[in-house]
């Protein structure tokens, strides 16, 4: 099975559906010029890789739940993993 960063996307969607938070999405700037967004997990890529990145409502930085990043199958691995261990 290949995957694609769509199918990342949509695990990180239902990650964040369990956790009760809305998907991250930029809602607007502050005058400083930095994103205001919503709680909750995202994707972050580069290098040609991707991690889980979790960011607090109006922070301007995140902290990373993966270690580095890794290739698409990896991390898709990864975040199955963890939604497998909320669900126990």
């Amino acid at each position: 099975m290949v995957i694609t960063k769509a199918n990342l996307e949509s695990l990180v969607k239902r990650l964040n559906v369990a956790k009760k938070y809305k998907p991250t999405r930029s809602i607007g700037r502050y005058k400083n010029g930095k994103f205001k967004s919503d709680k909750g997990f995202h994707l972050q890529g580069a290098y040609g890789g991707y991690k889980l990145v979790f960011s607090n409502k109006d922070s301007s930085g995140g902290k990373d739940i993966t270690r580095g990043y890794s290739s698409k199958k990896e991390l898709y691995e990864k975040i199955q993993s963890i939604l497998t261990g909320m669900s126990l």
